[in-house]
């Protein structure tokens, strides 16, 4: 039976080193990476509910159900206007639960001046290139405009 040689081993050694010097950078980003994804997919989620809304008052002419007991005949409920729903959710701690499934798990907050916003980010994730557009760091939250029917990033 063979073993190996000290110099076997020692090499064994600094080649695990030297890949794992090579390899663990490239990780270190992807928990920050996962964050943005899921930050990027739930405003997307957002946006999609209020598009579908829009969508069926542009093809129904007002005769519809707008995501879950959104009723588009009520001035205060609907922009009747515009096509837009101005209640999305029941109330503050439940602010999106009329037009998405799992708004329960989002933590949105409604101001006095109808405005939605929601966390950019849960922990301060910074992109790799801040100057990127689109892409959350800590500082920055979704934003979206009940009257307008306006939703975007804000960067602060």
């Amino acid at each position: 039976m063979r073993a190996f040689t000290l110099i076997e081993l020692i090499f064994v050694i600094v080649l695990i080193g030297i890949l794992s010097v090579v390899a663990l950078p490239r990780f270190t980003g992807m928990r920050d990476n996962a964050k943005i994804a899921s930050e990027l997919s739930t405003a997307a989620s957002v946006q999609t509910a209020i598009d579908a809304c829009h969508g069926e008052w542009i093809i129904n002419e007002g005769a519809f159900v707008c995501g879950k007991d959104i009723d588009p005949s009520d001035s205060t409920q609907f922009d009747q206007s515009n096509g837009f729903p101005l209640v999305l959710g029941s109330d503050d701690t439940h602010p999106l639960n009329r037009i998405l499934k799992n708004a329960d798990n989002i933590k949105w907050v409604r101001d006095s001046a109808g405005h939605y916003r929601g966390p950019a980010s849960n922990n301060g994730v910074k992109p790799k290139n801040p100057d990127v557009a689109g892409k959350p760091d800590g500082n920055d939250y979704w934003e979206y405009n009940a009257a307008s029917g306006e939703f975007r990033l804000i960067d602060n």
